[in-house]
């Protein structure tokens, strides 16, 4: 029996009808299937065996207990002859559980000339003795070992991957669930595992280019809590494509910086884009850092340094120069007076970027102290100030001096809050060029206020981009090929 190999695609749906559909459209990502019997209805898994015939992709017989994570609800007698039943129906593989004894259920298999997989399945961790557990999984030769556990947090990503490690000459099949197993259903080929089953072969297939993965695929990611929202995999695993590099781009769900960064050396991840909450505390994990960081008091880059090491830029203050230059014809007026609303981790690059070229600031903020600190962070230049106010009426009207250019630093607009306006007492002139760093949606109620007064507006997107392409130059050494950012967000018509 040839090994099954490539992105398997986990069939989840609850009738026949369709699971076939959803092969039919997602057909060209795929290399074979695994039919979750025990997620159909009682009377279309009795027909599950047509879904062979109808497809023309090796297919994984599974009925999963509940206890394995899976949904069959009945008796354990009647899931053994569901299986009985079903398993001389063509099937290219059955999928038993290492703990199931079932001779009859094992006849049956050696009569179809079927493979089996010998699973074990654990949704709440990823056991310590996984190393020693999987190769005692398949009970003869012929059977391949297979095992799906569920990574809590860094802790438990570093010890599935010292397993991918130690278990490296095994023919096996392993991976781990939910965000923080994420990159290693990706990774399936460079970490030594036939298959990924996966709920999106589509993306995997396209946007990850999985199937492509292997050995001498350089991994790079962003570190986050949260991180699986992130468009930054889109964007610069978009970029690799259009240049044809083999490297792959992850989100990384990292709860513990100390035990990522030794998982990062099991993986040889060579640069990283740190968003929050660890933009500050991976300061102190760099070997070296460049002026922008300490300038602005965050990190959001980190590269592999030729001599070792973490090495770590801010490339959020170039983001937000970008388009605004772009918007003022490559140079800032003299005197430019500028708002920044809020003063977290963005207003800080933001005022930042802005004293440096010179511009006066007022830093609006619901926390008077937050503003404070922000303000004595951000040395100003000779000639240019800093100055706080609250985010209510007062502060609306200290706005009147500082209204050249408006830019709007907080989560407000965004879900779950995306019919929220940050500043609701303004009154747009037209004569403001307004800027909001929110990039989902597009155009926030703050910005559609703006344009409907005739506001020159900037979209948070395009700091985005920009900040993003100066990543990839520095993970890559390349410049990011523009035309590859096209359709990553939507365009502004009808708005």
């Amino acid at each position: 029996m040839k090994l099954p190999s490539g992105i398997c695609f986990s069939l989840a749906s609850s009738t026949l009808a369709e699971n076939v559909s959803a092969v039919e459209k997602l057909r060209p990502h795929v290399d074979l299937l695994e039919l979750r019997v025990d997620a159909m209805l009682p009377e279309e898994a009795r027909r599950a065996d047509e879904l062979v015939r109808r497809v023309d992709l090796p297919v994984i017989l599974s009925v999963r207990r509940q206890k394995d994570g899976g949904a069959f609800s009945g008796s354990e007698r009647e899931r053994l002859r569901l299986l009985e039943r079903l398993a001389p129906m063509g099937f290219a593989f059955i999928d038993v559980e290492h703990d199931l004894r079932a001779p009859e259920l094992d006849r049956l298999i050696r009569e179809a000339g079927a493979g089996v997989i010998r699973s074990f399945h654990d949704p709440a961790g990823v056991p310590s003795d996984l190393p020693e557990r999987m190769p005692a999984l398949a009970r003869t030769p012929a059977e391949l070992p297979r095992a799906t556990v569920t990574p809590r947090g860094s802790a438990d990503l570093l010890r599935l991957l010292d397993a991918f490690q130690r278990l490296s000459r095994l023919p096996k099949v392993l991976s781990g669930a939910g965000d923080c197993g994420f990159p290693t259903r990706m990774l399936a080929q460079k970490l030594g595992s036939l298959f990924s089953a996966v709920e999106d072969p589509g993306t995997a297939d396209e946007l990850y280019r999985c199937r492509a993965i292997g050995e001498a695929t350089e991994v790079f990611g962003v570190i986050g809590n949260p991180v699986m929202h992130s468009l930054s995999p889109v964007i610069h695993n978009k970029g690799f494509a259009a240049l044809g590099l083999d490297a792959v781009y992850l989100p990384f769900l990292v709860d513990d910086l100390d035990l990522f960064f030794r998982a990062a050396d099991m993986l040889g991840i060579r640069g990283l884009s740190v968003t929050v909450p660890h933009k500050v505390d991976v300061m102190s994990r760099l070997a070296h850092q460049d002026g922008s960081v300490g300038a602005i008091g965050a990190c959001n880059t980190i590269h592999r340094r030729p001599g070792g090491g973490w090495e770590g830029t801010n490339t959020d203050g170039a983001g937000f120069l970008a388009p605004l230059l772009a918007a003022f014809g490559d140079r800032l007026p003299a005197g430019l007076r500028a708002t920044v609303i809020g003063a977290g981790g963005a207003a800080h690059a933001v005022a930042h970027s802005l004293v440096r070229t010179g511009a006066r600031v007022l830093v609006l903020n619901r926390s008077p102290g937050r503003a404070q600190a922000l303000a004595q962070d951000v040395r100003a230049p000779s000639g240019s100030e800093v100055l706080i106010g609250p985010l209510d009426e007062t502060g609306v009207k200290l706005m009147g001096g500082f209204n050249d250019l408006i830019v709007q630093t907080t989560k407000v607009g965004m879900a779950p809050h995306a019919d929220s306006d940050p500043l609701p007492g303004y009154s747009f002139s037209g004569r403001e060029t307004v800027y909001d760093l929110v990039y989902v949606p597009e155009m926030t109620v703050f910005l559609k206020r703006a344009k409907a007064a005739g506001c020159p507006i900037i979209l948070g997107s395009q700091m985005l981009l920009s900040q993003a392409f100066e990543q990839f130059r520095i993970f890559t050494g390349k410049q990011y090929p523009r035309e590859a950012a096209h359709g990553i967000f939507e365009p502004l018509s009808g708005d």
